[in-house]
């Protein structure tokens, strides 16, 4: 393979709010890190990182923390991001011992069972597989119909998403009130959810033909660079790498 061909990503990519799957052959040859986890799963072999000054680390599945200085080999793999602040980043996280997490083949084949569903539902279907309890992960205590509204309707309203006192209001609820149970219905806090919803739309929109400033502002970014910079603290990539893998899809 030549080194353009290793750089290159091809693959198929999906994103929802707070994570995002990626299927295909991953190039990035440069050290970084970013605010999500990173979940790196080889279909066959070992997925090879290095991570920080220390040797590359080979296995089967690899999970990274956020933060964390990274370098993926170039390599046919699966891989999933995880919003850090999130209850399923949290639950991740957990299982890290200084940055890193490595699987072992029979974790391997119970996470490449059930990762179309993750790719289509979000990171559920894989906190299953590493036996990471519904207890956990889940963060709906109570039900209030008034704020599932409110939590539905904030992907058409981003200009205002993130105006707490004018979303408590229509949930006719305290902002604290709120706040709080966000959190428990959509496993994050709303700024962190918002992001993903602005960067979700975003990618969205480029997919679809728009130009990076106007994707980016549509999806209340305020410019091309802001959108790239909040692309790479979250995945390590441009928005362009992203966008050409959900032209593909």
């Amino acid at each position: 393979m030549t080194e353009p061909d290793r750089a290159a990503w091809r693959g198929n990519a999906s994103i929802g709010a707070g994570w995002a799957a990626f299927v295909g052959h991953a190039g990035d040859n440069h050290a970084h890190a970013h605010h999500t986890l990173q979940l790196a799963v080889a279909e066959a072999g070992d997925v090879v990182v290095e991570v920080g000054q220390r040797e590359a680390v080979g296995a089967p599945g690899i999970l990274i923390d956020a933060g964390v200085l990274h370098r993926l080999h170039p390599g046919h793999m699966r891989l999933f991001y995880v919003e850090a602040t999130g209850a399923a980043g949290k639950a991740l996280s957990g299982r890290c011992l200084g940055g890193l997490r490595t699987f072992s083949d029979i974790e391997r084949q119970a996470l490449l069972v059930r990762w179309p569903e993750a790719s289509l539902a979000g990171p559920r279907p894989l906190l299953e597989a590493l036996g990471i309890s519904e207890g956990t992960i889940a963060s709906t205590l109570e039900r209030e119909d008034r704020v599932d509204r409110v939590i539905a309707s904030l992907a058409r309203r981003l200009e205002d998403a993130t105006s707490l006192t004018s979303l408590a209001a229509d949930a006719a609820l305290s902002p604290s009130r709120f706040r709080h149970l966000v959190s428990e219905r959509v496993g994050m806090p709303l700024r962190p959810y918002v992001r993903w919803l602005r960067l979700q739309r975003a990618l969205e929109s480029a997919a679809r033909g728009a130009n990076l400033t106007e994707a980016a502002q549509s999806a209340g970014f305020a410019d091309a660079a802001h959108l790239t910079r909040t692309m790479r603290r979250h995945f390590g990539v441009p928005p362009s790498a992203v966008v050409a893998l959900l032209r593909q899809d």
